[in-house]
C-alpha cells in the first residue's frame, strides 16, 4: 500500500495525513497544500509531549515561520533524546531541506542545530 492509499483507507490517522502531505510536499505542492498542513499541525487533540514538540516544529518548519526554528528544535530533542527517536525527524528535514525558499531555510536550519547538537 502506498502512501496515497493508506491516507485513503485511514484518514483520521495523523501519520498516514502527515507522509501523504510531506509527499505532495518534498514533490514541489507545499503551496497548493499550506492549509491542509496548517489544519493537521493544529488540530491535534491532546498530544503527548514527545508528538506536541514534533507538531510544533513542523508547525515552525511550515505555517508559522514568525516561531523560532531554535526554540521548537530544542523542544524535539528535549522529548526525543535518543539518536533513534530523532532520526526520523532528520529524515523529513533532509527531505524539506531539498525546497528552495523560506520552507527549505528554516529545514537546513534546524538540520544544522540538530548535526551540530550531535557532534558537541
Amino acid at each position: 500500500m502506498d502512501v496515497e492509499q493508506a491516507a485513503e483507507a485511514h484518514p483520521d490517522d495523523l501519520g498516514c495525513a502527515f507522509e501523504k502531505l510531506m509527499l505532495e510536499t518534498v514533490e514541489g505542492r507545499f503551496e497548493t497544500f499550506r492549509e491542509q498542513w496548517r489544519q493537521l499541525l493544529t488540530s491535534s487533540e491532546s498530544p503527548d509531549e514527545p508528538e506536541a514538540s514534533f507538531l510544533h516544529l513542523f508547525q515552525a518548519l511550515l505555517i508559522e515561520p514568525q516561531n523560532m526554528v531554535p526554540e521548537a528544535t530544542a523542544g524535539v530533542l528535549a522529548t526525543h533524546p535518543g539518536a533513534g527517536d530523532i532520526a526520523e525527524v532528520v529524515g523529513y528535514l533532509t527531505e524539506l531541506a531539498l525546497l528552495e525558499g523560506e520552507v527549505g531555510d528554516r529545514a537546513r536550519q534546524c538540520h544544522g542545530l540538530i548535526v551540530g547538537r550531535a557532534s558537541s
